[in-house]
Protein backbone atom coordinates (compact mmCIF):
# COMPACT_ATOMS: atom_id res chain seq x y z
CA UNK A 1 0.00 0.00 0.00
CA UNK A 2 1.16 3.50 -0.77
CA UNK A 3 1.65 5.95 1.83
CA UNK A 4 -1.20 8.50 2.11
CA UNK A 5 1.30 11.29 3.63
CA UNK A 6 1.92 13.24 0.23
CA UNK A 7 -1.95 12.94 -0.07
CA UNK A 8 -2.47 14.64 3.03
CA UNK A 9 -0.05 17.33 2.64
CA UNK A 10 -1.52 18.60 -0.54
CA UNK A 11 -4.71 19.02 1.42
CA UNK A 12 -3.23 20.60 3.85
CA UNK A 13 -1.26 22.70 1.72
CA UNK A 14 -4.67 23.21 -0.19
CA UNK A 15 -6.56 24.30 2.90
CA UNK A 16 -3.63 25.78 4.19
CA UNK A 17 -4.21 28.22 0.87
CA UNK A 18 -7.76 28.39 0.51
CA UNK A 19 -7.77 29.93 4.10
CA UNK A 20 -4.95 32.55 3.58
CA UNK A 21 -7.06 33.61 0.60
CA UNK A 22 -10.20 33.40 2.24
CA UNK A 23 -8.64 35.74 5.08
CA UNK A 24 -7.00 37.70 2.82
CA UNK A 25 -10.41 38.37 0.81
CA UNK A 26 -12.06 39.11 3.93
CA UNK A 27 -9.46 41.67 5.21
CA UNK A 28 -9.03 43.27 1.92
CA UNK A 29 -12.88 43.56 1.68
CA UNK A 30 -13.13 44.98 5.33
CA UNK A 31 -10.12 47.28 4.31
CA UNK A 32 -11.44 48.40 1.25
CA UNK A 33 -14.56 49.07 2.47
CA UNK A 34 -13.61 51.12 5.60
CA UNK A 35 -11.70 53.32 3.07
CA UNK A 36 -14.32 53.73 1.02
CA UNK A 37 -16.90 55.11 3.46
CA UNK A 38 -14.12 57.29 4.15
CA UNK A 39 -13.24 58.87 1.27
CA UNK A 40 -17.00 58.53 0.35
CA UNK A 41 -17.72 60.77 3.62
CA UNK A 42 -14.53 63.20 3.17
CA UNK A 43 -15.23 64.06 -0.54
CA UNK A 44 -18.95 64.68 -0.10
CA UNK A 45 -17.99 66.94 2.97
CA UNK A 46 -15.07 68.63 0.68
CA UNK A 47 -17.09 69.37 -2.44
CA UNK A 48 -20.42 70.78 -0.57
CA UNK A 49 -17.83 72.77 0.87
CA UNK A 50 -16.19 73.69 -2.40
CA UNK A 51 -19.49 74.53 -4.31
CA UNK A 52 -20.88 76.49 -0.89
CA UNK A 53 -17.30 78.94 -1.74
CA UNK A 54 -17.95 79.17 -4.99
CA UNK A 55 -21.68 80.06 -4.71
CA UNK A 56 -20.78 83.02 -1.67
CA UNK A 57 -17.73 84.33 -3.87
CA UNK A 58 -20.13 84.46 -7.10
CA UNK A 59 -22.95 85.42 -4.76
CA UNK A 60 -20.46 88.31 -3.46
CA UNK A 61 -19.26 89.22 -6.93
CA UNK A 62 -23.52 89.95 -7.91
CA UNK A 63 -23.95 91.77 -4.48
CA UNK A 64 -20.97 94.47 -5.44
CA UNK A 65 -22.42 94.35 -8.87
CA UNK A 66 -25.85 95.52 -7.63
CA UNK A 67 -24.49 97.86 -5.01
CA UNK A 68 -22.37 99.13 -7.59
CA UNK A 69 -25.58 99.68 -10.20
CA UNK A 70 -27.69 101.11 -7.50
CA UNK A 71 -24.81 104.09 -6.46
CA UNK A 72 -24.92 104.55 -10.68
CA UNK A 73 -28.24 105.31 -10.44
CA UNK A 74 -28.14 107.47 -6.96
CA UNK A 75 -25.44 109.50 -8.42
CA UNK A 76 -26.70 110.38 -11.96
CA UNK A 77 -30.19 111.06 -9.96
CA UNK A 78 -27.80 114.07 -8.45
CA UNK A 79 -27.40 115.72 -11.48
CA UNK A 80 -30.91 116.10 -12.32
CA UNK A 81 -32.14 119.64 -11.87
CA UNK A 82 -35.53 121.01 -11.22
CA UNK A 83 -35.59 122.22 -15.13
CA UNK A 84 -34.82 119.17 -16.54
CA UNK A 85 -37.40 117.75 -14.87
CA UNK A 86 -40.12 120.64 -16.06
CA UNK A 87 -38.85 120.53 -19.74
CA UNK A 88 -39.26 117.07 -21.00
CA UNK A 89 -37.19 117.65 -24.16
CA UNK A 90 -34.40 118.56 -21.54
CA UNK A 91 -35.10 115.33 -20.00
CA UNK A 92 -34.84 113.40 -23.05
CA UNK A 93 -31.53 114.96 -23.91
CA UNK A 94 -30.65 114.60 -20.37
CA UNK A 95 -31.06 110.94 -20.40
CA UNK A 96 -29.32 110.17 -24.11
CA UNK A 97 -26.32 112.16 -23.04
CA UNK A 98 -25.66 109.67 -20.98
CA UNK A 99 -23.61 106.68 -22.92
CA UNK A 100 -21.75 105.26 -19.60
CA UNK A 101 -25.13 104.71 -17.80
CA UNK A 102 -26.78 103.05 -20.57
CA UNK A 103 -24.04 100.53 -20.96
CA UNK A 104 -24.77 99.60 -17.18
CA UNK A 105 -29.15 99.85 -17.81
CA UNK A 106 -29.38 97.88 -21.20
CA UNK A 107 -32.97 98.00 -20.46
CA UNK A 108 -33.45 101.85 -20.63
CA UNK A 109 -33.18 104.37 -18.51
CA UNK A 110 -36.35 106.99 -17.28
CA UNK A 111 -37.47 109.57 -15.38
CA UNK A 112 -40.45 109.61 -13.64
CA UNK A 113 -42.90 112.31 -12.38
CA UNK A 114 -44.03 111.98 -8.36
CA UNK A 115 -47.25 110.78 -9.82
CA UNK A 116 -45.80 107.56 -11.58
CA UNK A 117 -45.92 109.14 -15.54
CA UNK A 118 -43.27 108.97 -17.97
CA UNK A 119 -41.30 112.59 -18.28
CA UNK A 120 -38.63 110.73 -20.60
CA UNK A 121 -37.10 107.81 -21.64
CA UNK A 122 -33.75 106.35 -23.26
CA UNK A 123 -33.61 105.24 -25.60
CA UNK A 124 -36.36 107.36 -26.86
CA UNK A 125 -39.64 105.48 -27.95
CA UNK A 126 -42.28 107.14 -29.67
CA UNK A 127 -46.07 108.25 -27.66
CA UNK A 128 -44.95 106.91 -24.71
CA UNK A 129 -44.77 110.43 -22.58
CA UNK A 130 -47.29 110.69 -19.86
CA UNK A 131 -47.94 106.92 -19.58
CA UNK A 132 -49.19 105.46 -16.07
CA UNK A 133 -46.68 103.34 -14.38
CA UNK A 134 -47.91 104.55 -10.50
CA UNK A 135 -49.00 100.37 -10.83
CA UNK A 136 -45.77 99.53 -10.55
CA UNK A 137 -44.03 98.22 -7.56
CA UNK A 138 -40.42 99.87 -7.45
CA UNK A 139 -42.33 103.02 -7.74
CA UNK A 140 -44.46 102.86 -4.95
CA UNK A 141 -41.75 101.62 -2.89
CA UNK A 142 -39.68 104.35 -4.04
CA UNK A 143 -42.53 107.12 -3.67
CA UNK A 144 -43.38 105.78 0.52
CA UNK A 145 -39.82 105.19 1.39
CA UNK A 146 -37.89 107.68 -0.09
CA UNK A 147 -35.31 105.77 -1.07
CA UNK A 148 -33.26 103.87 -3.48
CA UNK A 149 -34.96 100.73 -4.30
CA UNK A 150 -34.20 97.39 -6.33
CA UNK A 151 -37.47 95.96 -7.23
CA UNK A 152 -38.47 92.42 -8.09
CA UNK A 153 -38.79 91.06 -11.49
CA UNK A 154 -41.27 92.72 -14.17
CA UNK A 155 -42.43 92.54 -16.95
CA UNK A 156 -41.46 95.15 -19.27
CA UNK A 157 -43.40 97.33 -21.60
CA UNK A 158 -40.11 99.15 -23.12
CA UNK A 159 -38.73 96.27 -24.43
CA UNK A 160 -42.21 94.78 -24.49
CA UNK A 161 -42.52 90.75 -22.83
CA UNK A 162 -39.22 91.11 -21.72
CA UNK A 163 -38.28 90.16 -17.94
CA UNK A 164 -36.75 93.20 -16.61
CA UNK A 165 -35.37 94.20 -12.70
CA UNK A 166 -35.23 98.44 -12.22
CA UNK A 167 -33.04 100.71 -10.12
CA UNK A 168 -34.23 103.45 -9.26
CA UNK A 169 -33.48 106.73 -6.99
CA UNK A 170 -35.36 109.58 -5.99
CA UNK A 171 -34.71 113.36 -7.43
CA UNK A 172 -34.82 115.71 -4.80
CA UNK A 173 -34.35 120.44 -5.21
CA UNK A 174 -32.78 122.12 -3.01
CA UNK A 175 -34.85 121.62 -0.28
CA UNK A 176 -34.97 117.73 -0.02
CA UNK A 177 -38.63 117.43 -1.89
CA UNK A 178 -39.10 114.78 -4.05
CA UNK A 179 -39.35 116.07 -7.67
CA UNK A 180 -38.97 113.30 -9.68
CA UNK A 181 -37.57 109.17 -9.94
CA UNK A 182 -34.57 108.24 -12.10
CA UNK A 183 -35.08 104.52 -12.88
CA UNK A 184 -32.58 102.16 -15.01
CA UNK A 185 -34.00 98.77 -16.26
CA UNK A 186 -31.78 95.81 -16.59
CA UNK A 187 -32.96 93.27 -19.27
CA UNK A 188 -32.45 89.50 -17.75
CA UNK A 189 -32.67 87.91 -21.16
CA UNK A 190 -29.56 90.20 -22.46
CA UNK A 191 -25.86 89.60 -21.92
CA UNK A 192 -25.26 91.29 -18.58
CA UNK A 193 -24.26 90.80 -15.55
CA UNK A 194 -27.01 88.79 -14.43
CA UNK A 195 -26.99 87.39 -18.07
CA UNK A 196 -24.02 86.19 -17.83
CA UNK A 197 -24.91 83.84 -14.21
CA UNK A 198 -27.03 81.70 -16.77
CA UNK A 199 -23.69 80.40 -18.51
CA UNK A 200 -22.03 79.20 -15.57
CA UNK A 201 -22.04 75.91 -14.97
CA UNK A 202 -20.75 73.81 -12.69
CA UNK A 203 -18.32 70.76 -13.98
CA UNK A 204 -20.49 69.90 -16.75
CA UNK A 205 -23.75 70.17 -15.94
CA UNK A 206 -24.45 72.15 -12.50
CA UNK A 207 -25.56 75.44 -12.92
CA UNK A 208 -26.51 78.63 -10.50
CA UNK A 209 -29.56 80.44 -10.47
CA UNK A 210 -31.91 83.57 -8.49
CA UNK A 211 -35.22 82.83 -6.86
CA UNK A 212 -37.14 85.83 -4.89
CA UNK A 213 -39.04 85.27 -1.47
CA UNK A 214 -42.41 85.08 -3.89
CA UNK A 215 -40.62 81.89 -5.52
CA UNK A 216 -40.12 84.08 -9.00
CA UNK A 217 -37.16 83.17 -10.59
CA UNK A 218 -34.71 86.01 -11.97
CA UNK A 219 -32.43 84.04 -13.47
CA UNK A 220 -31.93 80.46 -14.44
CA UNK A 221 -30.33 78.62 -17.69
CA UNK A 222 -33.66 77.73 -19.01
CA UNK A 223 -34.71 81.60 -20.01
CA UNK A 224 -38.28 80.16 -20.61
CA UNK A 225 -38.05 79.36 -16.70
CA UNK A 226 -37.68 83.57 -15.86
CA UNK A 227 -40.37 85.05 -13.96
CA UNK A 228 -42.17 81.91 -12.96
CA UNK A 229 -42.58 79.74 -9.89
CA UNK A 230 -41.08 75.94 -9.55
CA UNK A 231 -44.31 74.06 -10.55
CA UNK A 232 -44.67 72.11 -7.27
CA UNK A 233 -44.47 74.49 -4.00
CA UNK A 234 -42.88 72.43 -1.37
CA UNK A 235 -41.25 69.81 -3.42
CA UNK A 236 -37.84 71.65 -2.77
CA UNK A 237 -37.31 71.40 0.97
CA UNK A 238 -34.19 72.70 1.03
CA UNK A 239 -35.71 75.79 -0.82
CA UNK A 240 -37.94 76.05 1.84
CA UNK A 241 -35.55 75.98 4.47
CA UNK A 242 -33.51 78.48 2.44
CA UNK A 243 -36.20 80.92 2.88
CA UNK A 244 -36.34 80.48 6.98
CA UNK A 245 -32.77 81.29 7.07
CA UNK A 246 -30.41 78.41 5.78
CA UNK A 247 -27.19 79.10 4.22
CA UNK A 248 -25.29 75.78 2.90
CA UNK A 249 -25.52 72.84 0.98
CA UNK A 250 -27.44 69.42 1.35
CA UNK A 251 -28.23 66.88 -0.98
CA UNK A 252 -32.06 67.38 -2.40
CA UNK A 253 -34.91 66.95 -4.79
CA UNK A 254 -35.95 70.01 -6.84
CA UNK A 255 -38.98 70.94 -7.93
CA UNK A 256 -38.33 68.69 -11.10
CA UNK A 257 -37.53 65.70 -9.56
CA UNK A 258 -33.61 66.07 -9.82
CA UNK A 259 -31.48 64.30 -7.23
CA UNK A 260 -28.85 67.52 -6.58
CA UNK A 261 -25.82 68.46 -4.59
CA UNK A 262 -27.82 72.06 -3.19
CA UNK A 263 -26.41 75.14 -1.88
CA UNK A 264 -28.35 78.13 -1.07
CA UNK A 265 -26.67 81.47 -0.22
CA UNK A 266 -28.92 85.04 0.47
CA UNK A 267 -27.62 88.57 -1.11
CA UNK A 268 -26.79 91.58 1.03
CA UNK A 269 -28.11 94.23 -0.93
CA UNK A 270 -31.69 92.55 -2.40
CA UNK A 271 -34.06 89.84 -0.38
CA UNK A 272 -33.00 87.28 -2.89
CA UNK A 273 -31.44 83.72 -2.91
CA UNK A 274 -28.75 82.24 -5.22
CA UNK A 275 -28.90 78.61 -5.50
CA UNK A 276 -26.43 76.08 -7.08
CA UNK A 277 -27.90 72.41 -8.52
CA UNK A 278 -25.43 69.89 -9.22
CA UNK A 279 -26.86 66.54 -9.80
CA UNK A 280 -25.67 64.12 -7.59
CA UNK A 281 -24.62 61.25 -10.59
CA UNK A 282 -22.10 63.94 -11.43
CA UNK A 283 -21.36 65.65 -8.58
CA UNK A 284 -20.17 62.22 -6.80
CA UNK A 285 -18.81 60.37 -10.02
CA UNK A 286 -15.21 60.39 -8.41
CA UNK A 287 -16.95 58.30 -5.57
CA UNK A 288 -18.50 55.84 -8.04
CA UNK A 289 -15.16 55.81 -10.08
CA UNK A 290 -13.30 55.09 -6.70
CA UNK A 291 -15.76 52.59 -6.00
CA UNK A 292 -14.43 51.19 -9.19
CA UNK A 293 -11.15 51.17 -9.03
CA UNK A 294 -11.46 49.83 -5.11
CA UNK A 295 -13.54 46.64 -6.37
CA UNK A 296 -10.96 46.14 -9.21
CA UNK A 297 -7.90 46.16 -6.62
CA UNK A 298 -9.84 43.77 -4.59
CA UNK A 299 -10.83 40.96 -7.50
CA UNK A 300 -6.81 41.70 -8.67
CA UNK A 301 -5.78 41.10 -5.22
CA UNK A 302 -7.67 37.71 -4.47
CA UNK A 303 -6.52 36.14 -8.12
CA UNK A 304 -2.74 37.33 -7.58
CA UNK A 305 -3.10 35.97 -4.21
CA UNK A 306 -4.17 32.54 -5.28
CA UNK A 307 -1.01 32.24 -7.40
CA UNK A 308 1.92 33.71 -5.16
CA UNK A 309 0.45 34.01 -1.81
CA UNK A 310 3.48 34.46 0.17
CA UNK A 311 5.14 36.95 -2.31
CA UNK A 312 1.85 39.18 -3.12
CA UNK A 313 0.12 39.33 0.14
CA UNK A 314 3.05 41.27 2.38
CA UNK A 315 3.54 43.78 -0.43
CA UNK A 316 -0.07 44.62 -1.58
CA UNK A 317 -1.48 44.33 2.18
CA UNK A 318 1.51 46.34 3.62
CA UNK A 319 0.52 49.20 0.68
CA UNK A 320 -3.17 49.46 1.86
CA UNK A 321 -1.91 49.50 5.41
CA UNK A 322 -0.14 52.20 4.29
CA UNK A 323 -2.55 54.24 2.78
CA UNK A 324 -4.97 53.30 5.55
CA UNK A 325 -2.32 55.00 8.13
CA UNK A 326 -1.68 57.97 5.89
CA UNK A 327 -5.15 58.69 5.17
CA UNK A 328 -6.07 58.64 8.77
CA UNK A 329 -3.04 61.00 9.95
CA UNK A 330 -3.05 63.20 7.14
CA UNK A 331 -4.51 66.22 9.53
CA UNK A 332 -1.63 66.14 11.59
CA UNK A 333 0.93 66.51 8.39
CA UNK A 334 2.18 69.49 6.50
CA UNK A 335 3.03 70.08 2.81
CA UNK A 336 4.71 67.09 1.14
CA UNK A 337 4.36 64.96 4.01
CA UNK A 338 0.26 65.17 3.30
CA UNK A 339 1.01 63.52 -0.34
CA UNK A 340 1.05 59.34 -0.40
CA UNK A 341 4.21 58.15 -2.03
CA UNK A 342 3.39 55.43 -4.07
CA UNK A 343 4.77 55.29 -7.87
CA UNK A 344 2.89 52.26 -8.92
CA UNK A 345 1.03 51.76 -11.82
CA UNK A 346 -1.47 49.42 -10.37
CA UNK A 347 -5.08 50.54 -8.91
CA UNK A 348 -3.01 51.57 -5.79
CA UNK A 349 -0.77 53.56 -7.93
CA UNK A 350 -4.10 55.26 -9.61
CA UNK A 351 -5.99 55.54 -5.60
CA UNK A 352 -2.53 57.59 -4.88
CA UNK A 353 -2.14 60.04 -7.40
CA UNK A 354 -6.13 60.48 -7.52
CA UNK A 355 -6.12 61.04 -3.76
CA UNK A 356 -2.53 63.56 -4.00
CA UNK A 357 -4.20 65.60 -6.50
CA UNK A 358 -7.31 66.24 -4.11
CA UNK A 359 -4.69 66.57 -1.32
CA UNK A 360 -3.15 69.20 -3.59
CA UNK A 361 -6.38 70.85 -4.75
CA UNK A 362 -7.56 70.81 -1.10
CA UNK A 363 -4.07 72.51 0.30
CA UNK A 364 -4.26 74.99 -2.59
CA UNK A 365 -7.56 76.45 -1.67
CA UNK A 366 -6.64 76.14 2.15
CA UNK A 367 -3.41 78.60 1.37
CA UNK A 368 -5.86 80.82 -0.41
CA UNK A 369 -8.24 80.84 2.02
CA UNK A 370 -5.19 81.53 4.76
CA UNK A 371 -4.12 84.07 2.60
CA UNK A 372 -7.36 85.63 2.67
CA UNK A 373 -7.85 85.28 6.21
CA UNK A 374 -4.71 87.30 6.86
CA UNK A 375 -4.24 89.58 4.47
CA UNK A 376 -5.61 93.17 3.37
CA UNK A 377 -7.51 93.43 0.15
CA UNK A 378 -6.66 96.86 -1.17
CA UNK A 379 -2.76 97.13 -0.05
CA UNK A 380 -1.76 93.11 0.40
CA UNK A 381 0.03 93.83 3.43
CA UNK A 382 -1.18 91.76 6.41
CA UNK A 383 -4.44 92.97 8.33
CA UNK A 384 -5.51 93.17 11.65
CA UNK A 385 -6.14 90.21 12.86
CA UNK A 386 -2.61 88.34 12.03
CA UNK A 387 -1.06 91.27 13.37
CA UNK A 388 -2.70 90.86 16.71
CA UNK A 389 -1.61 87.30 16.47
CA UNK A 390 1.86 88.33 15.99
CA UNK A 391 1.86 90.92 18.43
CA UNK A 392 0.91 88.02 20.99
CA UNK A 393 3.28 85.51 19.67
CA UNK A 394 6.36 88.11 20.10
CA UNK A 395 5.04 89.19 23.50
CA UNK A 396 5.51 85.64 24.75
CA UNK A 397 8.67 84.92 22.68
CA UNK A 398 12.28 85.46 23.04
CA UNK A 399 13.67 87.86 20.78
CA UNK A 400 14.82 91.27 21.80
CA UNK A 401 14.50 94.29 21.09
CA UNK A 402 11.53 94.47 19.62
CA UNK A 403 10.25 97.96 17.77
CA UNK A 404 7.11 98.91 16.89
CA UNK A 405 6.13 101.61 14.29
CA UNK A 406 2.22 103.28 14.48
CA UNK A 407 1.76 105.21 11.00
CA UNK A 408 -1.57 107.18 10.18
CA UNK A 409 -2.51 108.83 6.58
CA UNK A 410 -3.28 112.75 7.45
CA UNK A 411 -6.01 113.70 6.01
CA UNK A 412 -7.66 110.48 4.30
CA UNK A 413 -11.20 111.31 5.14
CA UNK A 414 -10.71 115.07 3.74
CA UNK A 415 -9.39 113.48 0.61
CA UNK A 416 -12.40 111.54 0.36
CA UNK A 417 -14.81 114.02 0.89
CA UNK A 418 -12.89 116.26 -1.55
CA UNK A 419 -12.08 114.16 -4.26
CA UNK A 420 -12.92 110.02 -3.97
CA UNK A 421 -12.96 107.37 -2.51
CA UNK A 422 -10.69 106.18 -5.53
CA UNK A 423 -8.13 108.76 -4.89
CA UNK A 424 -7.98 107.64 -1.41
CA UNK A 425 -8.01 104.24 -1.78
CA UNK A 426 -4.44 105.42 -4.07
CA UNK A 427 -3.51 107.37 -0.67
CA UNK A 428 -4.00 104.11 0.97
CA UNK A 429 -1.97 101.90 -1.51
CA UNK A 430 0.85 104.41 -2.26
CA UNK A 431 1.04 104.77 2.06
CA UNK A 432 1.52 100.55 2.05
CA UNK A 433 4.45 100.89 -0.50
CA UNK A 434 5.91 103.44 0.91
CA UNK A 435 5.84 101.57 4.29
CA UNK A 436 6.88 97.98 2.12
CA UNK A 437 10.13 99.61 0.73
CA UNK A 438 11.22 101.25 3.79
CA UNK A 439 11.31 98.15 6.00
CA UNK A 440 12.70 94.39 5.62
CA UNK A 441 11.22 91.63 4.65
CA UNK A 442 11.32 90.26 7.43
CA UNK A 443 9.57 92.71 9.74
CA UNK A 444 5.46 92.97 9.98
CA UNK A 445 3.90 95.50 8.12
CA UNK A 446 0.53 95.60 8.69
CA UNK A 447 -2.68 97.52 7.80
CA UNK A 448 -4.65 97.76 11.26
CA UNK A 449 -7.72 99.99 10.57
CA UNK A 450 -9.00 102.55 7.84
CA UNK A 451 -6.17 104.69 7.57
CA UNK A 452 -3.56 103.37 10.14
CA UNK A 453 -0.63 101.09 9.56
CA UNK A 454 1.85 99.38 12.30
CA UNK A 455 4.97 97.50 11.83
CA UNK A 456 6.55 95.24 14.21
CA UNK A 457 10.76 94.68 14.08
CA UNK A 458 12.18 91.88 15.69
CA UNK A 459 15.78 92.23 16.74
CA UNK A 460 15.54 95.62 15.85
CA UNK A 461 16.79 98.60 18.41
CA UNK A 462 16.35 102.52 19.09
CA UNK A 463 18.65 103.24 16.59
CA UNK A 464 18.10 101.02 13.84
CA UNK A 465 14.12 102.21 14.14
CA UNK A 466 15.13 105.91 13.35
CA UNK A 467 17.30 104.83 10.12
CA UNK A 468 13.87 103.14 8.92
CA UNK A 469 11.46 106.38 9.62
CA UNK A 470 14.12 108.02 7.86
CA UNK A 471 13.67 106.12 4.73
CA UNK A 472 10.26 106.19 5.57
CA UNK A 473 10.28 110.07 5.11
CA UNK A 474 12.43 109.80 2.06
CA UNK A 475 10.11 107.34 -0.43
CA UNK A 476 6.92 109.60 1.29
CA UNK A 477 8.66 112.74 -0.25
CA UNK A 478 8.77 110.47 -3.38
CA UNK A 479 5.47 108.77 -3.65
CA UNK A 480 3.39 109.00 -6.61
CA UNK A 481 -0.37 109.22 -5.93
CA UNK A 482 -1.55 107.26 -9.10
CA UNK A 483 -4.82 109.26 -9.11
CA UNK A 484 -3.77 112.56 -10.68
CA UNK A 485 -2.09 113.49 -7.96
CA UNK A 486 -4.98 115.27 -6.18
CA UNK A 487 -4.18 114.28 -2.06
CA UNK A 488 -0.46 115.01 -1.16
CA UNK A 489 0.56 111.71 1.39
CA UNK A 490 1.08 113.02 4.57
CA UNK A 491 1.72 109.83 7.40
CA UNK A 492 2.31 110.50 11.21
CA UNK A 493 4.49 108.35 12.91
CA UNK A 494 5.06 106.83 15.85
CA UNK A 495 7.45 104.52 17.44
CA UNK A 496 9.21 102.98 20.78
CA UNK A 497 11.26 100.24 21.32
CA UNK A 498 10.94 97.36 23.44
CA UNK A 499 13.81 95.65 25.62
CA UNK A 500 11.27 92.61 26.71
CA UNK A 501 8.80 90.67 25.27
CA UNK A 502 6.93 90.94 28.19
CA UNK A 503 6.69 94.77 27.40
CA UNK A 504 5.68 94.49 23.84
CA UNK A 505 2.09 95.31 24.24
CA UNK A 506 3.08 98.59 26.18
CA UNK A 507 5.24 99.74 23.64
CA UNK A 508 2.62 99.70 20.81
CA UNK A 509 0.05 101.80 22.96
CA UNK A 510 3.18 103.80 23.11
CA UNK A 511 4.04 104.22 19.38
CA UNK A 512 0.37 104.59 18.98
CA UNK A 513 0.34 107.51 21.50
CA UNK A 514 3.19 109.19 19.80
CA UNK A 515 2.00 109.29 16.72
CA UNK A 516 -1.33 110.78 17.90
CA UNK A 517 1.22 113.47 19.20
CA UNK A 518 2.88 113.86 15.78
CA UNK A 519 -0.49 113.98 13.91
CA UNK A 520 -1.45 116.70 16.46
CA UNK A 521 1.19 118.91 15.55
CA UNK A 522 1.00 118.36 11.86
CA UNK A 523 -2.72 119.39 12.10
CA UNK A 524 -1.56 122.62 13.94
CA UNK A 525 1.21 123.10 11.23
CA UNK A 526 -1.67 122.72 8.01
CA UNK A 527 -3.81 125.31 10.32
CA UNK A 528 -0.99 127.69 10.75
CA UNK A 529 -0.40 127.67 7.08
CA UNK A 530 -3.71 128.09 5.84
Amino acid sequence: MEPIFPATRHSITFRMTVTVCAFLILFQAVLATLIFFYFKHEFKQSISAQQFTLLTVVTQNIDQKLASSQKVIVDVAKLVTPEIVADDDAAQRFLDNRPGTHSVFDNGLFLFSPEGRIIAEAPYLANRRGRNISFRDYYKKTLSSGLPVISEPYVSTHTPGAPAIMFTAPVRDKSGKLIAILGGSINLLQDNFLGELSRTRIAETGYLYIITRDRTLIMHPDKSRIMRSPEIVGANKLLGEAYKGFEGSGENVNSRGLYSLTSYKRFKTTDWIMGANHPIVEAYAPIYLFRKYLLAAVIFGTLFSVLVVRLMLDRFTSTLVRFADHVKSISAKKGEERLFNNNSNDEIGILARTFNAMVQHEDQKSAELFHASTHDALTGLYNRAYFDSELERLSRGRVTPISVVVADIDGLKACNDSSSHAAGDALIRATAQVLLESFRAEDIVARIGGDEFAVLLPGVDTEQVQLALTRVRNAESNAIIPVDGICPLSISLGYTTSETPEGLQDAFKLADQQMYVEKAAHKHSHACSA
